[in-house]
Protein backbone atom coordinates (compact mmCIF):
# COMPACT_ATOMS: atom_id res chain seq x y z
CA UNK A 1 0.00 0.00 0.00
CA UNK A 2 2.78 2.56 1.03
CA UNK A 3 4.57 2.02 -2.33
CA UNK A 4 1.02 1.95 -3.99
CA UNK A 5 0.83 5.62 -2.37
CA UNK A 6 4.17 7.28 -3.27
CA UNK A 7 2.75 5.86 -7.37
CA UNK A 8 -0.55 8.32 -6.79
CA UNK A 9 1.31 10.68 -5.09
CA UNK A 10 3.80 10.86 -7.88
CA UNK A 11 1.20 10.99 -10.82
CA UNK A 12 -1.04 13.23 -8.88
CA UNK A 13 1.75 15.97 -7.95
CA UNK A 14 3.08 16.12 -11.47
CA UNK A 15 -0.21 16.42 -13.29
CA UNK A 16 -1.23 19.24 -11.19
CA UNK A 17 2.63 20.78 -11.52
CA UNK A 18 1.90 20.72 -15.19
CA UNK A 19 -1.41 22.42 -15.17
CA UNK A 20 -0.01 25.13 -12.33
CA UNK A 21 2.79 25.66 -14.73
CA UNK A 22 0.15 26.13 -17.55
CA UNK A 23 2.05 23.63 -19.61
CA UNK A 24 -1.05 21.26 -19.61
CA UNK A 25 -4.25 23.99 -20.89
CA UNK A 26 -6.82 24.99 -18.57
CA UNK A 27 -10.54 26.47 -20.63
CA UNK A 28 -12.34 28.62 -19.48
CA UNK A 29 -16.20 28.87 -20.37
CA UNK A 30 -16.85 32.18 -21.11
CA UNK A 31 -19.98 34.68 -19.63
CA UNK A 32 -20.63 31.60 -17.36
CA UNK A 33 -20.34 31.53 -14.07
CA UNK A 34 -18.28 28.07 -12.75
CA UNK A 35 -19.09 27.01 -9.17
CA UNK A 36 -17.21 23.10 -7.90
CA UNK A 37 -18.44 21.18 -4.86
CA UNK A 38 -15.82 19.24 -4.34
CA UNK A 39 -13.53 17.74 -2.04
CA UNK A 40 -9.94 16.61 -1.20
CA UNK A 41 -10.80 12.94 0.36
CA UNK A 42 -12.42 10.26 -1.20
CA UNK A 43 -16.43 10.12 -0.51
CA UNK A 44 -17.95 10.72 2.45
CA UNK A 45 -18.04 14.84 2.72
CA UNK A 46 -21.36 14.99 1.57
CA UNK A 47 -21.42 16.68 -1.74
CA UNK A 48 -24.46 15.69 -3.39
CA UNK A 49 -26.80 17.26 -0.36
CA UNK A 50 -24.35 20.26 -0.63
CA UNK A 51 -24.71 20.54 -5.01
CA UNK A 52 -28.60 20.33 -4.31
CA UNK A 53 -28.80 23.10 -1.28
CA UNK A 54 -26.54 25.79 -3.49
CA UNK A 55 -28.60 24.77 -6.75
CA UNK A 56 -31.64 25.69 -5.47
CA UNK A 57 -30.78 28.51 -3.76
CA UNK A 58 -28.91 30.45 -6.34
CA UNK A 59 -32.20 29.13 -8.47
CA UNK A 60 -34.08 30.77 -5.97
CA UNK A 61 -31.88 34.25 -6.52
CA UNK A 62 -33.03 34.16 -10.46
CA UNK A 63 -29.77 32.63 -11.25
CA UNK A 64 -30.24 29.86 -14.60
CA UNK A 65 -28.44 26.82 -13.10
CA UNK A 66 -27.46 23.29 -14.44
CA UNK A 67 -25.50 20.82 -12.46
CA UNK A 68 -22.81 19.12 -14.58
CA UNK A 69 -20.95 16.04 -12.84
CA UNK A 70 -18.92 13.15 -14.03
CA UNK A 71 -21.58 10.44 -13.93
CA UNK A 72 -19.34 8.18 -12.19
CA UNK A 73 -20.07 4.40 -13.02
CA UNK A 74 -22.76 5.16 -15.47
CA UNK A 75 -23.51 3.04 -18.44
CA UNK A 76 -24.01 5.03 -21.28
CA UNK A 77 -23.16 5.08 -24.86
CA UNK A 78 -23.40 9.17 -25.54
CA UNK A 79 -20.76 11.32 -24.09
CA UNK A 80 -21.92 13.89 -22.76
CA UNK A 81 -25.26 13.18 -21.58
CA UNK A 82 -27.91 15.09 -20.31
CA UNK A 83 -29.89 12.96 -18.02
CA UNK A 84 -32.56 16.04 -17.28
CA UNK A 85 -33.33 19.32 -19.01
CA UNK A 86 -34.94 20.69 -15.54
CA UNK A 87 -38.60 19.19 -15.96
CA UNK A 88 -38.38 15.78 -17.34
CA UNK A 89 -35.49 12.88 -16.37
CA UNK A 90 -34.52 11.81 -19.70
CA UNK A 91 -32.58 8.36 -18.96
CA UNK A 92 -32.15 5.84 -16.59
CA UNK A 93 -30.01 5.69 -13.58
CA UNK A 94 -27.97 2.99 -14.75
CA UNK A 95 -27.02 5.31 -17.64
CA UNK A 96 -26.60 8.28 -15.55
CA UNK A 97 -24.71 7.00 -12.23
CA UNK A 98 -26.55 7.47 -8.93
CA UNK A 99 -25.71 10.83 -7.81
CA UNK A 100 -26.70 12.66 -10.95
CA UNK A 101 -29.73 10.69 -11.05
CA UNK A 102 -30.54 11.95 -7.56
CA UNK A 103 -29.82 15.21 -8.58
CA UNK A 104 -32.54 15.22 -11.37
CA UNK A 105 -35.23 13.46 -8.97
CA UNK A 106 -34.34 16.50 -6.37
CA UNK A 107 -33.55 19.53 -8.15
CA UNK A 108 -35.85 21.59 -11.60
CA UNK A 109 -32.57 22.20 -13.24
CA UNK A 110 -31.38 20.66 -15.65
CA UNK A 111 -28.48 17.70 -15.16
CA UNK A 112 -25.40 16.59 -17.57
CA UNK A 113 -23.14 13.86 -17.15
CA UNK A 114 -19.44 13.64 -19.13
CA UNK A 115 -16.15 12.24 -18.13
CA UNK A 116 -15.16 15.88 -20.50
CA UNK A 117 -16.46 18.51 -17.72
CA UNK A 118 -15.72 21.14 -20.53
CA UNK A 119 -17.39 19.46 -23.16
CA UNK A 120 -20.13 18.58 -20.71
CA UNK A 121 -20.52 22.48 -19.78
CA UNK A 122 -20.24 23.51 -23.47
CA UNK A 123 -23.15 21.66 -24.22
CA UNK A 124 -24.93 23.23 -20.68
CA UNK A 125 -24.45 26.34 -22.36
CA UNK A 126 -25.10 25.78 -25.53
CA UNK A 127 -28.53 23.78 -24.74
CA UNK A 128 -30.03 25.99 -21.86
CA UNK A 129 -28.29 29.24 -22.26
CA UNK A 130 -27.60 28.92 -18.48
CA UNK A 131 -25.72 31.78 -17.01
CA UNK A 132 -24.27 29.63 -13.66
CA UNK A 133 -22.44 25.75 -13.84
CA UNK A 134 -22.33 24.06 -10.41
CA UNK A 135 -19.53 21.21 -11.01
CA UNK A 136 -20.78 18.09 -8.71
CA UNK A 137 -17.32 16.66 -7.70
CA UNK A 138 -15.01 18.70 -9.92
CA UNK A 139 -12.15 19.58 -8.08
CA UNK A 140 -9.39 17.41 -9.56
CA UNK A 141 -10.67 17.99 -12.91
CA UNK A 142 -8.75 21.05 -13.71
CA UNK A 143 -8.55 21.18 -17.54
CA UNK A 144 -12.10 23.47 -16.97
CA UNK A 145 -11.59 26.71 -15.46
CA UNK A 146 -13.46 27.44 -12.59
CA UNK A 147 -14.41 30.95 -10.44
CA UNK A 148 -15.76 29.29 -7.33
CA UNK A 149 -14.14 26.20 -5.48
CA UNK A 150 -15.74 25.25 -2.77
CA UNK A 151 -14.05 22.67 -0.80
CA UNK A 152 -15.79 20.12 1.57
CA UNK A 153 -13.94 18.86 4.83
CA UNK A 154 -15.48 16.02 6.37
CA UNK A 155 -15.50 16.95 10.56
CA UNK A 156 -15.07 12.69 11.04
CA UNK A 157 -12.45 12.54 8.76
CA UNK A 158 -11.02 15.78 7.69
CA UNK A 159 -7.38 14.95 6.12
CA UNK A 160 -7.77 11.37 5.24
CA UNK A 161 -6.07 9.34 7.75
CA UNK A 162 -2.72 12.03 6.20
CA UNK A 163 -2.56 9.30 3.50
CA UNK A 164 -3.03 9.11 -0.08
CA UNK A 165 -5.09 6.24 -2.11
CA UNK A 166 -4.73 3.31 -1.13
CA UNK A 167 -3.03 3.62 2.07
CA UNK A 168 -5.20 6.71 2.93
CA UNK A 169 -8.42 8.71 1.37
CA UNK A 170 -6.52 11.34 0.33
CA UNK A 171 -7.10 12.37 -3.43
CA UNK A 172 -3.62 14.35 -3.78
CA UNK A 173 -1.63 16.21 -1.53
CA UNK A 174 -3.66 17.93 1.32
CA UNK A 175 -1.73 21.01 1.45
CA UNK A 176 -1.27 21.88 -2.02
CA UNK A 177 -4.53 21.35 -3.14
CA UNK A 178 -6.33 23.28 0.20
CA UNK A 179 -4.52 26.26 -1.16
CA UNK A 180 -6.13 26.02 -4.69
CA UNK A 181 -9.91 26.11 -2.53
CA UNK A 182 -11.62 29.58 -2.84
CA UNK A 183 -13.54 28.65 0.75
CA UNK A 184 -14.07 25.35 2.81
CA UNK A 185 -17.16 24.00 4.13
CA UNK A 186 -16.61 21.77 7.02
CA UNK A 187 -19.72 19.33 6.41
CA UNK A 188 -20.85 16.61 9.52
CA UNK A 189 -20.09 19.24 12.13
CA UNK A 190 -22.97 17.98 14.36
CA UNK A 191 -21.41 14.24 14.31
CA UNK A 192 -18.06 15.34 16.20
CA UNK A 193 -17.58 17.79 19.05
CA UNK A 194 -17.90 21.57 18.81
CA UNK A 195 -13.76 21.67 20.40
CA UNK A 196 -13.08 19.09 17.47
CA UNK A 197 -15.22 21.52 14.85
CA UNK A 198 -13.17 24.62 15.94
CA UNK A 199 -9.68 23.45 15.96
CA UNK A 200 -10.35 22.53 12.54
CA UNK A 201 -12.09 25.68 11.80
CA UNK A 202 -8.76 27.48 13.19
CA UNK A 203 -6.17 25.42 11.10
CA UNK A 204 -7.81 25.71 8.13
CA UNK A 205 -8.48 29.75 8.72
CA UNK A 206 -4.71 30.35 9.84
CA UNK A 207 -3.39 28.30 6.99
CA UNK A 208 -5.09 28.71 4.05
CA UNK A 209 -6.41 32.15 4.93
CA UNK A 210 -9.81 31.56 3.28
CA UNK A 211 -13.26 31.62 4.42
CA UNK A 212 -14.82 28.79 6.40
CA UNK A 213 -18.35 27.96 7.21
CA UNK A 214 -19.39 24.93 9.26
CA UNK A 215 -22.55 22.55 8.20
CA UNK A 216 -24.62 19.38 9.03
CA UNK A 217 -26.35 17.20 6.72
CA UNK A 218 -29.32 16.85 8.78
CA UNK A 219 -33.06 14.64 8.38
CA UNK A 220 -35.33 15.72 6.29
CA UNK A 221 -37.81 12.66 5.81
CA UNK A 222 -38.17 9.26 6.32
CA UNK A 223 -40.15 8.12 2.81
CA UNK A 224 -41.48 4.91 1.09
CA UNK A 225 -40.21 3.29 -1.99
CA UNK A 226 -43.05 5.42 -3.48
CA UNK A 227 -41.78 8.93 -2.18
CA UNK A 228 -44.44 8.97 1.02
CA UNK A 229 -43.08 10.79 4.12
CA UNK A 230 -43.77 9.07 7.20
CA UNK A 231 -43.25 10.26 10.58
CA UNK A 232 -39.80 9.91 12.18
CA UNK A 233 -40.73 8.85 15.62
CA UNK A 234 -41.79 5.39 14.08
CA UNK A 235 -38.07 4.32 14.06
CA UNK A 236 -37.87 5.29 18.05
CA UNK A 237 -37.48 2.03 19.63
CA UNK A 238 -37.56 -0.38 16.68
CA UNK A 239 -34.89 -2.73 15.81
CA UNK A 240 -33.50 -1.56 12.50
CA UNK A 241 -31.32 -2.89 9.48
CA UNK A 242 -29.89 -0.31 7.37
CA UNK A 243 -27.63 -1.42 3.99
CA UNK A 244 -25.46 1.11 1.82
CA UNK A 245 -22.78 1.35 -0.59
CA UNK A 246 -21.14 4.71 0.93
CA UNK A 247 -17.86 5.62 0.98
CA UNK A 248 -17.90 6.13 5.12
CA UNK A 249 -21.54 4.29 6.45
CA UNK A 250 -20.35 4.93 9.80
CA UNK A 251 -22.37 8.35 9.18
CA UNK A 252 -24.94 7.09 7.94
CA UNK A 253 -25.16 4.59 11.08
CA UNK A 254 -24.69 7.75 13.38
CA UNK A 255 -27.47 9.46 11.57
CA UNK A 256 -30.33 6.61 11.91
CA UNK A 257 -29.05 6.30 15.66
CA UNK A 258 -30.34 9.90 16.50
CA UNK A 259 -33.97 8.68 15.93
CA UNK A 260 -33.30 5.89 18.54
CA UNK A 261 -33.70 2.97 17.38
CA UNK A 262 -33.66 0.04 20.06
CA UNK A 263 -31.25 -1.98 18.04
CA UNK A 264 -29.51 -1.28 14.65
CA UNK A 265 -27.37 -3.37 12.07
CA UNK A 266 -25.67 -2.58 9.21
CA UNK A 267 -24.76 -4.67 5.89
CA UNK A 268 -22.30 -2.32 3.91
CA UNK A 269 -21.17 -2.82 0.41
CA UNK A 270 -18.89 -1.02 -1.84
CA UNK A 271 -19.28 2.64 -2.88
CA UNK A 272 -21.42 3.16 -5.44
CA UNK A 273 -22.78 -0.43 -5.43
CA UNK A 274 -24.70 -1.73 -8.29
CA UNK A 275 -27.03 -3.85 -6.42
CA UNK A 276 -27.91 -7.73 -7.38
CA UNK A 277 -30.60 -9.97 -6.71
CA UNK A 278 -28.33 -12.37 -4.40
CA UNK A 279 -27.67 -8.71 -2.09
CA UNK A 280 -31.33 -8.78 -1.75
CA UNK A 281 -31.73 -12.28 -0.64
CA UNK A 282 -29.38 -11.11 1.63
CA UNK A 283 -30.78 -8.40 3.34
CA UNK A 284 -34.05 -9.56 3.66
CA UNK A 285 -32.58 -12.97 5.12
CA UNK A 286 -30.39 -10.67 7.81
CA UNK A 287 -33.37 -8.77 8.34
CA UNK A 288 -35.63 -11.54 8.94
CA UNK A 289 -32.85 -13.14 11.26
CA UNK A 290 -32.66 -9.48 13.30
CA UNK A 291 -36.31 -9.37 13.49
CA UNK A 292 -36.02 -5.47 11.95
CA UNK A 293 -39.03 -3.75 11.98
CA UNK A 294 -37.88 -1.17 9.19
CA UNK A 295 -35.00 -1.83 6.53
CA UNK A 296 -33.71 1.69 5.88
CA UNK A 297 -31.35 3.05 3.17
CA UNK A 298 -30.41 5.88 1.24
CA UNK A 299 -31.48 8.27 -1.43
CA UNK A 300 -28.55 6.90 -3.62
CA UNK A 301 -28.82 3.36 -3.19
CA UNK A 302 -32.33 2.92 -3.59
CA UNK A 303 -32.00 4.03 -7.51
CA UNK A 304 -30.09 1.19 -8.06
CA UNK A 305 -31.95 -1.40 -6.73
CA UNK A 306 -33.37 -3.61 -9.35
CA UNK A 307 -36.91 -2.22 -10.43
CA UNK A 308 -38.85 -6.03 -10.04
CA UNK A 309 -37.44 -6.20 -6.43
CA UNK A 310 -39.91 -5.58 -4.03
CA UNK A 311 -38.83 -5.27 0.38
CA UNK A 312 -41.31 -5.26 2.91
CA UNK A 313 -40.86 -2.48 5.10
CA UNK A 314 -37.89 -0.95 3.14
CA UNK A 315 -37.77 3.05 3.52
CA UNK A 316 -35.14 5.87 2.00
CA UNK A 317 -33.57 8.28 4.88
CA UNK A 318 -33.50 11.57 3.09
CA UNK A 319 -30.60 14.18 4.42
CA UNK A 320 -30.63 17.94 3.54
CA UNK A 321 -27.62 20.04 3.89
CA UNK A 322 -27.79 22.98 6.02
CA UNK A 323 -25.66 25.54 7.68
CA UNK A 324 -24.52 26.16 11.28
CA UNK A 325 -22.13 28.78 10.14
CA UNK A 326 -22.46 30.53 6.81
CA UNK A 327 -19.93 32.54 5.26
CA UNK A 328 -20.07 30.97 1.85
CA UNK A 329 -22.82 32.98 -0.15
CA UNK A 330 -21.31 36.46 0.78
CA UNK A 331 -18.14 35.00 -0.72
CA UNK A 332 -20.02 33.58 -3.92
CA UNK A 333 -21.32 36.86 -4.52
CA UNK A 334 -18.17 38.40 -4.43
CA UNK A 335 -16.76 36.74 -6.61
CA UNK A 336 -18.64 37.23 -8.71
Amino acid sequence: MKILAYIYYFVTSLRNWLYDKKILKIKKLDDVFVMCIGNITVGGTGKTPAVQYFAKKLSEEGRKVVVVSRGYRGKRKVEPLIVSDGKKILVSSRESGDEPYSHALNLKVPVIVGKDRYKACRLAKETFDVDTIILDDGFQHRKLARDWDVVLIDATNPFGWEALLPKGTLRESFHPAAKRASEFIITKSDLVSEKEVEKLKRFLKGKYKKPVSTAKHGISSLCDIDGNAKPLFWVKGKRVLLFSGLANPLNFEKTVISLDPSYIERIDFLDHHSFKEKDIDLIKKRAEEMRASYIITTEKDIVKLPKHIYIENLYILKIEFEFLENNTLKCFRGAK
